[in-house]
């Protein structure tokens, strides 16, 4: 997304001002020089930041950095899923997932996302051909196939929404006390909601998601809280980094029309072009680690015990593996394989086929029946340090 925002200049200036606006709305510039100058970069928070794509996509992979040694915060109950445990739990918790994400699977899900998809297309060209396709786009049609995949109705989406966002405000390093407040909150709000999920289920059994967990809690394979975090994640990565590569996407086409007129008449183009998207603004920008024992990074021994920041947006940026970085270019030859969007290694989304396919199937559909999209008004951002977030993109559909 092309923002304006000074780039850093003072050598007395935080190199990572994560609180700070103009960083929020386009923190490239500071990835730049973080990458260029401070490769490994010791945060006034106490993080070794880590910028370039080579020691990112090499310490993501690396199984002696920890998540479930990592102090979360009032984000703490992450640790009840596979995004907060290492191997074993991880793995554990991992098979009993893994069968509804097969290629199999997601094509059923992906016709179940075209089906939301056509509904909503449809009043648009009822009306007046416009929307604001954040929410009413982008959020419920993702909304809608979670919810089917869960085995439930989509119901209270703008709520799951918001509380989704309130817990993602801890979980980056510029977080504020107000902000953890808010995320406890979220947190025990998703809980009981969860547990009213499951009691249900456990009253009305059926085939979804939601009654494997109830199934694997009774096997023993997963503990309650277990369980009822698990929904909470599914929840949110059901909708909130999708919702932001389709928005971005449909910016993107807004912008340059040149783009959406290669999704509609070259479809071997697709696959490289969501890359693209994923890449030149990757929704989460930051995974962060605890290293176990003494870690070399370039020049820089990152000690046991101390927590490393691993910048998958400044990585994706790195112009030593995509040249010309901060343009986008969907023909990139190393494009489809080397971002590091979905993260990687043992925590690497367990969901990018699916993101694919819904993101797929939104341009797609979009291309295919109309001439061409323009804004209708002013896009409205909510980026956070830590995720990149557009909560209101109206576009004319023509």
């Amino acid at each position: 997304m092309t923002v304006t925002a000074a780039e850093p200049t003072s050598a007395t200036e935080d190199l990572l001002p994560f609180r700070d606006p103009g960083f929020r709305a386009n923190p490239y510039p500071y990835y730049a020089r973080l990458r260029k100058q401070h490769p490994v970069h010791r945060h006034s928070t106490g993080l070794y930041v880590i910028s370039r794509y080579e020691d990112v996509a090499r310490l993501i992979r690396n199984p002696t950095l920890s998540v479930q040694q990592l102090d979360f915060g009032p984000a703490d109950p992450i640790h009840d899923t596979m995004l907060g445990k290492d191997a074993p739990d991880h793995t554990r918790l991992r098979r009993i997932t893994n069968r509804w994400f097969t290629p199999k699977a997601v094509e059923g899900w992906a016709e179940v996302m075209r089906t939301s998809v056509a509904a909503v297309l449809d009043e648009v060209e009822k009306g007046d051909g416009v929307l604001d396709v954040a929410d009413g786009l982008a959020l419920k049609c993702t909304f809608d196939t979670v919810c089917h995949i869960f085995g439930i109705e989509p119901t209270d989406m703008l709520a799951i929404q918001r509380k989704t966002y309130e817990i993602g405000l801890s979980l980056g390093p510029g977080g504020n006390e107000e902000e953890a407040t808010a995320t406890a909150e979220a947190l025990a709000w998703f809980a009981e909601h969860a547990r009213r999920l499951v009691a249900v289920k456990r009253a009305h059994p059926g085939e979804g998601l939601i009654d494997a967990f109830v199934a694997a809690q009774s096997e023993g394979r997963m503990t309650e809280e277990e369980v009822v975090h698990t929904i909470f994640l599914f929840f949110a990565v059901g909708h909130l980094d999708v919702k932001h590569l389709i928005n971005h996407g449909i910016w993107m086409m807004t912008q340059k029309p040149e783009l959406f007129a290669a999704y509609r008449d070259e479809p071997e183009a697709r696959p490289g072009i969501i890359n693209e998207i994923l890449r030149i603004d990757t929704p989460e920008s930051m995974v962060v680690r605890l290293a176990t024992q003494d870690t070399v990074v370039g020049d820089t021994t990152v000690p046991a015990g101390e927590a490393l920041a691993l910048l998958i947006a400044s990585a994706n940026r790195d112009p030593e593996v995509f040249a010309d970085p901060d343009t986008f270019d969907h023909t990139r030859p190393v494009a489809a394989s080397q971002h590091l969007a979905f993260g990687s290694g043992m925590h690497g989304c367990a969901g990018q086929v699916l993101a694919r396919a819904e993101a797929d199937v939104v341009f797609s559909s979009i291309t295919e029946r109309f001439a061409g999209v323009e804004l209708a008004g002013e896009p409205a951002y909510a980026h956070t340090e830590f995720l990149r977030t557009i909560t209101h993109l109206p576009v004319r559909f023509r």
